[in-house]
C-alpha cells in the first residue's frame, strides 16, 4: 500500500463528514436566499459622474425615488447632505435596502441612516 492509499484510508470518514456539512451548508445557503429586488435595473450614470457635484447628487436622488425606492420593500427617503445622500430606512428593510442600493452605486455617494 503506498502513503497515498494509506492516507486515505485515515481520512475517509472525516472527508465524508466534510463533503456532508458543506453540501448541507450549500443546500441552506441556495433555499434561504433572497432574490434581488432591483433586478434588470442599469444606472444611468456610474458613481465617478455623481461624486462631481451636489447638482449630480441630485439627480441621483432622482432616480432613485423614481426608479429604486418603489422597487424596495418599505418608507425609504432621501436627502443631499454635505455631499453626500443620506437615505433613511426602516429597521426591518434596512440591510436589504442598503445592499440592493450598494450593488449599483459606490458607498462613499451614502450615508445610510436606520429609522
Amino acid at each position: 500500500m503506498t502513503a497515498g492509499q494509506e492516507f486515505v484510508k485515515k481520512i475517509r470518514p472525516a472527508g465524508v463528514a466534510l463533503f456532508l456539512l458543506i453540501f448541507i451548508l450549500y443546500l441552506i445557503i441556495c433555499f434561504t436566499s433572497r432574490p434581488d429586488p432591483l433586478a434588470g435595473y442599469e444606472a444611468p450614470h456610474n458613481s465617478t459622474y455623481y461624486a462631481q457635484s451636489d447638482e449630480a447628487l441630485g439627480e441621483l436622488k432622482a432616480e432613485l425615488e423614481a426608479n429604486v425606492f418603489p422597487k424596495l420593500a418599505g418608507d425609504e427617503s432621501c436627502t443631499v447632505k454635505d455631499g453626500k445622500l443620506e437615505i433613511v430606512t426602516g429597521g426591518e428593510n434596512f440591510n436589504t435596502c442598503r445592499s440592493a442600493i450598494l450593488k449599483h452605486f459606490d458607498a462613499e455617494l451614502f450615508e445610510f441612516i436606520r429609522s
